[in-house]
């Protein structure tokens, strides 16, 4: 072997010292955002519930208002609705199922 060859080969092996730990970095950096993915994820099926339901009662709340023309009778409505999810949606087997999903999600990944 030449003095040349060898240098070449140490030059080679740097380089891929340099490239694999810039691999390793990305790796991590893509471990960390799925992570993240994952939490962002159980997050929104514990809290799809609750967006739902405020979601539905705003709805009926300015839709009853624009149609009797009365914003108390807005405002009665979106009570009612909300009251309605408290008792009957979120009371019920919906938040349970919704929680073990989302524990169920972050103990699998």
């Amino acid at each position: 072997m030449k003095l040349g060859d060898i240098e070449e080969e140490v030059q080679a092996a740097k380089l891929k010292s340099r490239f694999r730990k810039v691999d390793l970095l990305l790796a991590a950096i893509g471990e960390e955002i799925g992570n993240l993915f994952v939490i962002g994820l159980a997050l929104a099926i514990l809290c799809s519930p609750w967006a739902f339901g405020l979601a539905a009662a705003w709805g009926a709340s300015v839709y009853t208002g624009i149609a009797t023309g009365h914003p108390w009778m807005g405002w009665i409505a979106g009570v009612i609705v909300f009251t309605f999810f408290c008792r009957y949606v979120w009371g019920s087997r919906l938040q349970r199922a919704s929680r073990r999903a989302a524990e169920a999600l972050i103990a699998g990944r």
